[in-house]
């Protein structure tokens, strides 16, 4: 996967080298995750709210058909509740997991007109990542100092802190998946809607089944200009 990265960043510059337009977007991710079945005792609380943003590039060959290529800031992560009982005492673990990748996508563009449609692939990787834990009994929130109480800590540095809850959890920080986007431009503005599905598992424990996994996906909305 490292691999897959670092060849994504070696074609970010031939394409940027060549690029016949260039500018920057900025915008909001809205991310979650994909989980397998043996994950359902969480249910998603709500979409997590992150940035992204960063360079466009693009190059095209012909009149309708063209490539894009960007470098990008993009935060991903989910939230997730758990019901946890503890000395006959029902709690809600609300979790907010957020990964602060550096990410390259890697789209074919087809113009329509005004509007296009983008797809490809794109390759990630984590800089940092925090999950932060919030604990709620009979509807008031704990007081952090006893979270120990119910084996979580306030926040935990996931690329730091690997002994968490007792396991041995490990977060991938290299990610790849698929985009699909609508855009529309307008002079050198353009606005787009993207979903990405992330293809590898982001998190790991010890123990872990063999046919279970949690990925990404994310909805995106940005806008930019191209130069």
């Amino acid at each position: 996967m490292k691999k897959l990265f670092v060849l994504s960043i070696a074609l970010l510059s031939i394409f940027s080298l060549n690029a016949q337009k260039f500018g920057f977007k900025v915008g909001v991710n809205l991310s979650g995750v994909n989980s397998s079945t043996t994950l359902q005792d969480y249910q998603t609380a709500a979409l997590n709210g992150g940035l992204i943003g960063g360079l466009v590039f693009e190059f095209n060959p012909v009149k309708t058909l063209g490539i894009r290529t960007e470098a990008l800031y993009s935060q991903k992560g989910y939230n997730i509740e758990s019901d946890v009982n503890v000395n006959g005492t029902d709690a809600v673990i609300n979790s907010s997991l957020t990964l602060n990748y550096i990410e390259v996508p890697l789209l074919l563009k087809l113009k329509l007109g005004p509007a296009y449609l983008t797809a490809g692939p794109y390759f990630s990787y984590a800089i940092s990542g925090k999950d932060i834990a919030t604990i709620t009994v009979d509807g008031q929130k704990l007081a952090e100092s006893q979270y120990a109480d119910y084996g979580q800590v306030p926040s935990n540095d996931v690329f730091k802190d690997a002994e968490f809850n007792g396991d041995n959890i490990t977060y991938s920080r290299t990610d790849a998946g698929l985009n699909i986007g609508f855009g529309v431009k307008l002079l050198k503005f353009f606005a787009e809607a993207r979903y990405g599905t992330g293809l590898a598992n982001i998190k790991s424990y010890d123990g872990m089944p063999s046919d279970e996994y949690m990925k990404n996906y994310t909805i995106s909305l940005s806008a930019g200009i191209l130069f």
